[in-house]
């Protein structure tokens, strides 16, 4: 194929000189359920319509795969689906196909070298793409935008990113600096990473670019100055620009990758506190007005990173905090597939059998926040790694654990039961460790 010249003819060598990421091909993704969890595609589903999704069968793209560690990650996420590698360096391309192999993944893969402008190319449609440390390097990222739109299923998602100007201005500034001295008119090589390692060993230490974007690891790790001080094309935006960039390439923004840290909310001692006219101006705003506000005083995400989709696709329900107990009593009962693992199941045989705290947050790290929970819930989270379970089974699971009140020794009304399970399970949804989902009207 013949690819964009002026553009990526630039940026290929330094991908075919360093493939990103640089991880030696025994180094696996599978024992970092974090990890994996960023790359799982029923999540994005589930946050936009509430509806639980199997990976298997489904099509994934990822799109700009580069040596291939994160389409490892989803496939190991994503069982059963069918895996699309896309880059513009074939030596990278190279290096993903033999990472598959050595990991023995049995999803059906495909590679091909292109651009992500050439999408349309491809003889595919997919349920969902990843597009990730990738879009800032487009020319045109409304462009690639579009492209990913194209071979897009009409219920698809696509995760994509761009870097903060906000949060990156001081790598920014680095890389403009190089650019003035000639290191960046070729592909980075050992000179350039050197005379990058003199320079900010030779300027103060207080000086305002050294202290933001160096440390000890730079000094040793050429892949971080690479991917930063020395990244050919790269580029930053705002919140807003991305939003615009959305309605450019006609795709409606759906949730950010990391949503639970974009609370406008919590960036404040108290809403209540404000003064009315503000805090009126900030509940009228729409949520990707709030999320420009919160970059405005709190940039400190390096990536933001979205989920989009197709105009007016998945049907919308109501959040499960404002749902009544009828809709509670039809609801079935997902755990999150990364919790799904034997050293969870051995943490609750021994919380079944001991009082205390199962800490949810050693076994997915989701939030910021350590998560624990009762240890007398392990019962009910037992079931749920066999599979779904209705919120009326795990209330009939209740009863047969907590039959008394542990304080009056009176019997366990079913109401008690449902408003215990009902509350527990919120929570664990509000943190993102179990997913519920009710049949379609």
């Amino acid at each position: 194929m013949n690819l964009p010249q002026t553009h990526w003819d630039k940026i290929r060598p330094q991908f075919d000189a360093l493939p990103y990421p640089n991880r030696s091909l025994e180094e696996s993704p599978r024992d970092n359920p974090d990890y994996l969890a960023l790359h799982n595609c029923m999540i994005s589903h589930y946050l936009r319509e509430h509806r639980v999704i199997d990976p298997a069968g489904k099509w994934i793209l990822d799109a700009g795969c580069g040596s291939g560690y994160k389409l490892l990650a989803l496939a190991i996420a994503n069982p059963g689906a069918t895996i699309v590698g896309v880059d513009i360096s074939p030596r990278s391309l190279e290096m993903a196909q033999q990472r598959l192999k050595y990991h023995q993944i049995d999803n059906p893969s495909h590679f091909h070298c292109l651009a992500i402008e050439e999408l349309s190319d491809l003889p595919y449609r997919f349920d969902y793409i990843n597009c990730d440390d990738v879009l800032y390097l487009l020319a045109d990222p409304v462009a690639g935008l579009q492209a990913m739109k194209s071979v897009l299923k009409p219920d698809g998602i696509i995760r994509a990113n761009m870097h903060s100007v906000l949060q990156r201005s001081s790598y920014l500034r680095v890389q403009q600096f190089l650019t003035r001295l000639g290191c960046m008119e070729e592909a980075p090589a050992a000179d350039e990473i050197a005379v990058t390692r003199q320079m900010m060993a030779t300027l103060q230490d207080w000086v305002e670019t050294k202290r933001q974007t160096w440390s000890t690891e730079c000094e040793k790790n050429d892949e971080i100055v690479l991917m930063n001080h020395l990244l050919s094309g790269d580029t930053g935006i705002t919140m807003a620009d991305f939003s615009a960039m959305l309605r450019g390439a006609e795709l409606e923004f759906i949730s950010m990758v990391n949503w639970r840290q974009w609370n406008l909310e919590n960036l404040f001692k108290s809403i209540e506190e404000l003064p009315v006219t503000v805090a009126l101006s900030l509940a009228e705003m729409g949520i990707e007005q709030q999320l420009y506000v919160f970059e405005l005083l709190q940039p400190i995400h390096r990536l933001l990173d979205l989920y989009c989709g197709h105009p007016g696709q998945g049907q919308q329900r109501s959040p499960v905090g404002e749902w009544d107990d009828s809709l509670w009593q039809q609801a079935k009962v997902y755990i999150h597939p990364q919790l799904n693992t034997e050293a969870f199941r051995q943490a609750l045989k021994v919380g079944a059998e001991q009082l205390g705290l199962i800490p949810f947050h050693q076994y997915l790290r989701l939030d910021n926040q350590p998560i624990s929970v009762d240890s007398s819930f392990a019962n009910c989270l037992y079931a749920l790694l066999d599979g779904p379970q209705t919120v009326p089974a795990l209330q009939e699971r209740w009863l047969k654990v907590r039959p008394f009140d542990l304080l009056t020794l009176e019997p366990t009304s079913s109401l008690q039961a449902f408003q215990t399970i009902r509350n527990f399970l919120l929570s664990l949804e509000q943190a993102g460790y179990v997913m519920l989902e009710i049949p379609l009207n």
